[in-house]
């Protein structure tokens, strides 16, 4: 039983989803509503949230009551949701309201939508500047696995990641500041603890250097530079991320 879904004024979607709803049923709604698909994830053994790295795709007829923490048999939740919203902001909200882990991809289907951008501009980005990496950033994840995860996904682009000051636990840049060891968890190096606990980075490759920086500072609390391949220096921040590379 699909309990429904509708759009509302000002590109805003409400919908009621029922514990017997299917899973391609929910898929299917949401990208006839803002024409950009998502993808529903399996629970984890431990009945867990688990939609970044080692996530499952669920099956499309699976059950919502199957991938749900939140929603039982018979029983429904009811979500709001505007095309302005950020993509992870959206992902955030549908686990945190109806208990399921989600991805939202691009408009064409191949490959994971940009957490800072919005439903609406997602639809206009161009899949192949996107890359995603295959290890989450969480508590766990040490400076080494998240650089080699970059650079890998950026096609051979590298980074290193600044430390906090002892002092005013912030990320300390220039002259001053000091590169993490690449045992160094990220948890040690994110400003304000705001490393995510679970997800896929998803970065776009035609954004400019600083662009990635400040993306990377405020959803993880993360101080990054991309070095530049020519010289082995940090990168210009009007440097086109894919071209970094190059030099």
């Amino acid at each position: 039983m699909f309990s429904g879904i509708k759009k509302m004024l000002f590109g805003t979607l409400e919908m009621q989803v029922s514990g017997d709803t299917l899973v391609s049923e929910f898929e299917n709604e949401f990208l006839r509503v803002f024409e950009v698909p998502i993808r529903v994830y399996n629970l984890s053994r431990e009945k867990k949230i688990q939609s970044g790295a080692g996530g499952r795709r669920a099956s499309k007829d699976a059950l919502i009551k199957d991938v749900s923490t939140m929603i039982t048999a018979g029983k429904s939740k009811k979500i709001s949701i505007k095309d302005t919203e950020k993509v992870g902001d959206v992902e955030k909200k549908i686990e945190k309201t109806l208990g399921i882990g989600v991805q939202i991809i691009c408009s064409d289907g191949k490959g994971f939508a940009d957490n800072t951008k919005s439903l609406k501009e997602i639809k206009e980005i161009k899949s192949e500047d996107l890359v995603s990496l295959d290890v989450a950033v969480n508590s766990a994840t040490d400076v080494y696995s998240f650089t080699k995860a970059f650079e890998k996904a950026c096609g051979g682009v590298s980074i290193k990641v600044w430390c906090l000051t002892k002092s005013t636990g912030k990320v300390m840049t220039g002259a001053r500041g000091q590169f993490a060891t690449p045992e160094t968890l990220l948890k040690e190096v994110s400003e304000d603890n705001k490393i995510a606990q679970h997800g896929v980075i998803v970065i776009n490759t035609a954004d400019k250097v600083k662009t990635v920086k400040k993306k990377f500072m405020k959803m993880y609390g993360l101080g990054i530079e991309i070095v530049s391949a020519r010289d082995g220096g940090l990168a210009d921040d009007e440097v086109v991320v894919k071209h970094a590379k190059n030099g």
